[in-house]
């Protein structure tokens, strides 16, 4: 996908993204979850993933 504004709507998907606490993760995750999906963050620690502060 050239450009995330093609993603199509999301609304309705559970989407799972790995190593969503930084880079191209984090970046996956915003997008998702801007487009309405219920996104679930997988990170290796808790530490890491309370550091997203949030997030979505």
């Amino acid at each position: 996908m050239e450009n995330i504004n093609n993603l199509p709507n999301q609304e309705g998907r559970n989407i799972v993204v790995t190593g969503a606490n930084s880079g191209l993760g984090y970046e996956t995750t915003l997008a998702l979850a801007r487009k309405g999906a219920k996104v679930i963050l997988a990170c290796r620690s808790m530490d890491k993933a309370n550091r997203t502060n949030g997030c979505c």
